[in-house]
């Protein structure tokens, strides 16, 4: 071989090597990103960096000791490498994702600014909002901007977070109109000065929205935001004065959830589409100010050291985004308010120290089969800790519970309600839905002469007032039960600590010499669940 072919060798071979390392870098994992155009593509965790191992290591702390988690979806590098729910939970079902709400509200005022609704977050909320009048409208509150609501540093007198048992938050509630109850808030400091958590400035955002874009925020979202992700079943309630609740009351699936944080990951890109401007992404996602213990709060995201930001919710809801790990990770649970931050906790564990690479692994078959034969068990497990379990008085499962006890019966609830403490001796189960309406079951001797029909109008109307107010009688007729018994259904509406406006749906009968009655609390859509009273059969 002459020079000349050497050099044409050594030519070739260094291109060669040159395509491969670059065509293997272009499958690598972190240099794909897939979009869920019709739902998320699945990967093992081995495949996308990660060790399963350490993944099933964690779903078995879950089981045995028992943590109120509901699900944990984990997206790395576009694919879900694991996607955990916990039983009564399960897929595709909504979850109330509580503050997480403010982080999509964020969004949207991001949207806004980009569609030119909203100049910029240096607009004093006086402008924004110029057809309410404010009461003490001095110079401080003159001088709150949007970028002010954003960071939770109005300087007004709010009081609504968990410090101060959310006590404005329920005054907000109580009031004839939410926003304007916000705007007349005393001042405690110039704006800006200091993180104080306030519910009320994030329906605020929800406020602005709607007046600066002349459409509902729930309308703004789907055009802007939800239907472009593919979003299509959510669940918002609204205020009494028609708002989207700013600061929460939002329902979303978890593999939903994940697209907000997917989006945010990808800078506000969603495939060719910029839904929101990088630079929003970016400003947002920056620790604004210091928001005790440990974190930095951007606009509406909680921001930390390591340049990871997370939409919180109360009770364990998470979307935690990792940039550096191309990962974002989603919890739902109903966790004590105490364990609020379980899934960070488990994050930091478990799910962090599980990537270990920006490239394949070899794969782990016996620990993947592990993990899978673990999400598989918690999906189906039965714990008498969230679902009701007694062999004497009914077992709650599936979406049927049953009383052995004389008189059997038996009604129908939806899948994924929860077990509640019972309140009252007389009480046999007690139990919660996902959209957070409670119903129970009852059995008791019958009062002494009271006919049926009186049984709802009076016994349970007089229990009821005895614990709230402005106790109202709305309706009072007589059903025929599937089983063929006759009873009779009661509705009342009530007001429960001062500012909970509920409605009970009560289903009483007669049955061997015992009143047996279901009751639903309600404070929302009463029609969607009254099947479940309506359902109540004798065995």
């Amino acid at each position: 071989m002459n020079l000349i072919q050497d050099k044409w060798y050594i030519l070739f071979y260094t291109l060669l090597a040159f395509l491969i390392t670059t065509f293997s870098y272009s499958l690598s994992p972190a240099a794909v990103n897939t979009y869920p155009a019709n739902g998320w593509q699945t990967s093992t965790p081995e495949e996308q960096g990660m060790q399963s191992q350490v993944l099933a290591n964690m779903i078995e702390e879950i089981k045995m000791k028992g943590y109120n988690i509901d699900s944990i979806s984990i997206i790395r590098n576009g694919y879900m490498v694991l996607d955990a729910y916990f039983y009564p939970f399960s897929k595709g079902q909504r979850h109330i994702i509580r503050s997480c709400t403010k982080s999509i509200m964020s969004i949207l005022i991001g949207i806004a600014i980009d569609r030119g609704y909203i100049k910029s977050v240096d607009q004093p909320i006086v402008e924004l909002l110029p057809h309410n009048i404010i009461d003490s409208l001095g110079d401080n509150k003159r001088s709150i901007t949007l970028e002010h609501l954003l960071i939770m540093a109005s300087g007004l007198d709010c009081r609504d977070s968990h410090h101060y048992n959310w006590k404005g938050l329920f005054e907000m509630r109580r009031s004839g109109d939410w926003g304007q109850h916000v705007l007349n808030l005393p001042m405690v400091g110039p704006p800006g000065s200091r993180f104080e958590y306030c519910n009320g400035l994030s329906y605020l955002l929800s406020v602005i929205i709607n007046t600066t874009t002349k459409m509902k925020t729930r309308e703004f979202a789907e055009k802007n935001l939800f239907t472009p992700l593919g979003i299509s079943e959510i669940d918002w309630e609204k205020s009494p004065q028609g708002i989207d609740v700013g600061y929460g009351r939002m329902w979303l699936k978890p593999h939903d959830m994940a697209k907000i944080g997917w989006l945010y990951l990808n800078k506000g890109r969603w495939g060719k589409k910029q839904l929101v401007s990088s630079s929003w992404v970016e400003k947002s996602t920056r620790g604004h100010i210091e928001a005790k213990p440990a974190l930095q709060y951007g606009y509406q995201w909680w921001v930390d050291d390591d340049g990871n930001y997370s939409a919180i919710g109360y009770s364990g809801q998470y979307i935690m985004v990792a940039p550096e790990m191309n990962m974002v990770v989603v919890f739902t649970g109903g966790l004590p308010g105490g364990k609020t931050s379980l899934p960070l906790e488990l994050t930091k564990k478990y799910i962090f120290p599980a990537v270990v690479s920006s490239e394949s692994l070899p794969a782990n078959t016996r620990e993947a089969e592990r993990l899978d034969q673990l999400v598989k068990s918690v999906s189906t497990s039965f714990s008498d800790g969230f679902v009701w379990f007694s062999r004497e008085e009914g077992i709650a499962k599936d979406g049927i519970f049953r009383r052995a006890k004389s008189p059997k019966f038996r009604f129908e609830y939806p899948v994924g309600s929860k077990k509640l403490s019972t309140t009252s001796k007389w009480q046999i189960m007690r139990m919660k839905t996902p959209y957070e309406a409670n119903f129970e079951a009852s059995v008791i001797a019958i009062p002494d002469k009271l006919k049926l029909e009186d049984f709802g109008p009076k016994y349970y109307m007089e229990y009821l007032q005895g614990i709230g107010s402005d106790v109202e009688v709305i309706a009072n007729k007589e059903i025929t039960l599937n089983c063929g018994s006759r009873a009779y259904r009661t509705d009342i509406k009530w007001t429960y600590y001062d500012y909970i406006k509920l409605t009970s749906l009560v289903v009483s009968s007669y049955r061997d010499k015992k009143c047996v009655y279901l009751v639903i609390n309600t404070g929302r859509n009463p029609e969607k669940i009254v099947s479940i009273v309506e359902s109540l059969t004798f065995e």
